[in-house]
């Protein structure tokens, strides 16, 4: 039987997984480290490309070297390198 089988597909490969709480919440996860950091925006190396979050205060309540959680008024999340736009 195949991994991809038993798992999500974000489980076992490079995919990034946001989720979002309303606009106040963001959970990065399978993230490959920080390329900036604004309080209005925050950029992240993923295996597609680079992801971004835009907004307001934005801050880190966790940072880890795959796993982030920001918190404040999240206006936007968007993918670039991929053909995605959240």
């Amino acid at each position: 039987m195949d991994k991809g089988e038993l798992f999500p597909k974000e489980v076992v490969s490079d995919m990034p997984r946001v989720t979002m709480t309303g606009s106040e919440r963001v959970h990065v996860e399978q993230h490959k480290g920080l390329i900036a950091y604004q309080p209005e925006e925050v950029v992240f190396r993923v295996a597609s490309g680079r992801l971004t979050v835009s907004g307001q205060e934005l801050r880190f309540r966790l940072y880890t070297s795959g796993e982030a959680i920001l918190t404040g008024r999240v206006d936007s999340v968007a993918i670039a390198g991929g053909e995605r736009t959240v």
